[in-house]
């Protein structure tokens, strides 16, 4: 009777399992494989259920027993997870081999192999590239954040910018289309404002936008495609230079969910334009979500967020201190994994340091970190009688109020120019002397841009006070 109830039920207890699996009910399946494992620990579709589920739930040592079981009772898609497990222990060689199993019995078994097979053999490819390739960085601090608001423990100078969360973007008439966990990004001179939005297509992509001085954009610009790379594009972060670029993607060529990748920009005909991307790489990134770095040159700390320790609901943000060359790690290097996933925090620091008193001697004001949105800037336009215009509401003649609109974003063209204008003249101070005419025909046209400002003030100034 026993062998006849339990030769009933168990059909039943894998369609159930099953279920749930594709349910996502994890932890309801693991509750009810739990007790059928122990009769039968040999089952292939039981062991199998029963460590997918586990390595869902964030126990991949657990799993590993039971999917190493399925696999040997050829259950294919055990391999592919325990080459995803393989891949997050940093082991891409056991990562491939499993690959290639998982290859192996869907051919024996007459299945076609899916797309997620190239995906994660590039994965592995990548992985394999980038542990040849580790930065030797220093880790100063780790904080253990909520996910929603994790930006608001960044603390940046005021030279390094400053991050404006998704849902404040309304005021700058950015809409309201960016999405919640994202983080839109205004640089010390607040003449830009960086964000991701949705698109047509479902994805994120970066957007920019000139700040002018009444505290409204002008002139959205979609970042270049490649930004995207076939996913989404989200948290940037721009540079003191105005060049480079940080940014997360979650397209082809990354490890995991989001990578950080890093571009430059430059200056052309057709606005800006942006070199191809590069992963920046371990132990940045990782095979989750990893995003928004940003470094603060003037408190000499870098800052990034990661989901690696697979907390729910939270994340770990790494405080590093950024240096001027890329060192890598020797690719012997014993400590090589743990300087790649940061598993040992010790193995990259320095001996005698006292990290807790540098950190706090280097952290700016804690106030500094996230923009008021109400103190963006206001002109002021004297239209003479003791009245001062300070917003573009003040106008009450349309074309006025246009006029003014030109001179504040003809405004923000200055403000660049005279930005690349100094650049240059850094170039010269260190010896560079071909930029000499370059100089001068900058400085001539410095002059006919603030000629046309005032020009268009004055009309602004007359076309209001004309019927008043």
């Amino acid at each position: 009777m026993v062998l006849a109830c339990c030769g009933y039920a168990y059909p039943a207890v894998i369609d159930d399992a099953r279920s749930l699996y594709q349910e996502g009910e994890y932890e309801k399946v693991v509750k009810i494989l739990a007790p059928a494992v122990k009769k039968t620990p040999k089952d292939g579709n039981v062991t199998y259920y029963l460590g997918a589920s586990l390595y869902e739930l964030g126990n991949a040592d657990e799993a590993e027993a039971y999917l190493t079981v399925a696999q040997s009772r050829n259950v294919a898609d055990a391999s592919r997870i325990l080459a995803l497990i393989s891949l997050e222990r940093y082991d891409p060689s056991a990562a491939q081999s499993y690959c290639d199993k998982w290859e192996e019995l869907l051919k024996k078994q007459k299945k076609s192999v899916p797309d997620e097979f190239s995906s994660l053999s590039s994965k592995i490819i990548q992985m394999q590239n980038m542990l040849d390739r580790v930065e030797r960085i220093e880790i100063i601090d780790t904080l253990l954040v909520d996910k929603n608001t994790f930006f608001k423990a960044y603390r940046l100078s005021s030279t390094a910018g400053r991050l404006l969360p998704a849902d404040a973007l309304s005021s700058f008439g950015a809409g309201t289309d960016a999405d919640q966990l994202s983080v839109a990004y205004i640089p010390e001179n607040r003449s830009e404002l960086l964000w991701a939005a949705a698109e047509a297509n479902g994805r994120f992509g970066l957007y920019s936008a000139d700040i002018l001085d009444d505290g409204t954009i002008d002139h959205t610009t979609r970042l270049d495609d490649s930004l995207g790379d076939g996913g989404d594009a989200m948290f940037p972060f721009l540079m003191p230079d105005g060049m480079t670029l940080y940014f997360a993607n979650n397209g082809d060529n990354t490890l995991g969910g989001y990578d950080i990748f890093m571009t430059r920009r430059t200056d052309s005909e057709n606005g800006k334009e942006y070199f191809t991307p590069q992963n920046v790489g371990l132990p940045y990134n990782s095979p989750y979500d990893d995003y928004l770095l940003a470094i603060d040159e003037a408190s000499g700390l870098g800052w990034w967020a990661s989901d690696r320790n697979q907390i729910s609901d939270k994340v770990t943000i790494y405080i590093f201190a950024p240096s001027k060359m890329r060192i890598n790690a020797d690719p012997s290097d014993p400590n090589l994994r743990q300087l790649a996933s940061l598993a040992d925090l010790a193995v990259t620091q320095k001996e005698g340091v006292d990290y807790k008193s540098l950190l706090a001697s280097r952290l700016p004001e804690e106030t500094v970190a996230v923009v008021d949105i109400n103190m963006s800037p206001k002109f002021r336009l004297d239209m003479g009688n003791g009245r001062v215009y300070t917003k573009l509401s003040d106008f009450s003649n349309e074309r006025a109020r246009m006029a003014m609109l030109e001179v504040l974003s003809a405004e923000v063209t200055l403000r660049k120019h005279l930005e690349a204008e100094n650049r240059m003249r850094d170039q010269y101070r260190r010896g560079d002397k071909t930029v000499a005419d370059a100089i001068l025909a900058s400085e001539q046209q410095t002059d006919k841009l603030r000629q046309q400002i005032a020009t268009q003030r004055n009309t602004a100034v007359r076309l209001e006070t004309k019927n008043s």
